[in-house]
């Protein structure tokens, strides 16, 4: 299977949607905003129309040559700070550990260096991910001092978690 990264599109937002859905059933680490269940494809649609009109955001998808997607990738502006975007990055499990993770991660500090107008990228990660702080850590986000927190996993249970930042500039 050939796959390639590109960025979401609004005639995506089906296939983006179903992803999102795969995505909270086989993760125990992934976690949306917002419900699913209140987006339909059109909304969805207007949205990824709407980001792709900004400087501070981007979505990024891991698809095949029929545009079936197998993960995502993205950088949202935090409100009332539009000069620093939260990273997300998930894949379905039949895709892990063969490095596309680290390929999607590239991409957005390619998109944040040579495109945005961000300065500042963030995220959570669960202390118990240690794979995805690996990789993070590998790419330089490094732990913000004070950052640790509790989480609240798509199981319910609560999880430790800190917040983990790289500079764009650097």
């Amino acid at each position: 299977m050939d796959l390639f990264i590109r960025p979401v599109e609004p005639r995506d937002a089906g296939e983006l949607l179903r992803l999102m859905l795969q995505l909270q059933t086989e993760s125990d680490t992934f976690v949306l905003a917002n419900d699913l269940t209140d987006l339909d494809e059109k909304t969805e649609a207007d949205n990824l129309l709407a980001l792709q009109s900004t400087r501070n955001n981007i979505l990024l998808a891991i698809a095949d040559n029929q545009n079936n997607f197998y993960g995502v990738a993205s950088a949202t502006a935090i409100p009332g700070h539009p000069r620093e975007a939260e990273v997300g990055v998930a894949l379905v499990k039949k895709i892990q550990g063969i490095g596309l993770a680290q390929d999607l991660i590239d991409e957005l500090i390619i998109w944040a260096q040579e495109y945005s107008t961000v300065d500042t990228l963030s995220l959570i990660v669960q202390k118990r991910n240690v794979v995805a702080r690996h990789i993070y850590e590998k790419y330089g986000f490094v732990q913000l001092a004070g950052s640790e927190m509790q989480v609240t996993d798509p199981d319910g249970e609560v999880v430790e978690a800190f917040e983990m930042k790289f500079e764009v500039g650097e």
